[in-house]
């Protein structure tokens, strides 16, 4: 059965907000220097055990469209394209994880306006910013790799991560620059979990 969008978003992780991080980091008080600082162990604990080849998915019926109209309501003002309904077997929290991510760095590192549209084969998150510096865009999912206007938000583990996660949900993060200005990623849903990948 498929899951409802209610419990899929009781269910997913929450990332870090972008108007807090934005504002309060600029100020540095101990406390957020500290949610930082375990933010990056976190990663660094998650990012060791997707590259050990740890991880496994967990598949789960669900609507794409309800998932996707759960997550952007946590953001001001994204525009989202695509069908109204649309049935997809993959890991929910993984997924949301992705996501959460392209769509931090869309507004801490972009511009509005920010479009997520989506079809059976890809999402899609594009943003209306600078988009990313050429010494980046080729190394940008590696890890420790910021940008210029990073501005000590960040330390270059969000979308390292969120690239092996797509690769473990059978898909391909892909990272580019509009013609018209801003960054495009495409999260690629057209292969299938790997079964030594897959919980039973």
């Amino acid at each position: 059965m498929a899951q409802t969008a209610q419990r899929i978003g009781a269910e997913l992780p929450r990332s870090r907000r972008p108007t807090a991080v934005s504002t309060a980091w600029d100020e540095a008080p101990g406390s957020v220097r500290e949610a930082r600082g375990r933010r990056v162990a976190r990663d660094l604990v998650e990012l060791s055990r997707l590259q050990s080849g740890a991880e496994r998915v967990e598949l789960t019926e669900l609507d794409l469209a309800a998932l996707l109209r759960t997550i952007c309501a946590d953001y001001p003002d994204v525009e989202i394209a695509g069908p109204t309904q649309l049935q997809l077997s993959t890991d929910s929290r993984r997924l949301a994880r992705v996501l959460f991510t392209l769509l931090d760095n869309a507004f801490l590192h972009g511009a509005a306006p920010v479009v997520v549209s989506f079809d059976a084969a890809e999402i899609r998150v594009e943003d209306g910013g600078g988009g990313f510096a050429a010494r980046v865009l080729e190394r940008v999912t590696q890890p420790f790799v910021t940008g210029d206007r990073s501005h000590g938000r960040g330390v270059g583990l969000g979308l390292a991560i969120a690239s092996r996660h797509a690769a473990l949900l059978g898909g391909e993060l892909e990272l580019s620059n509009s013609p018209r200005g801003g960054a495009i990623a495409r999260l690629r849903l057209t292969a299938e979990v790997p079964a030594a990948l897959a919980t039973a």
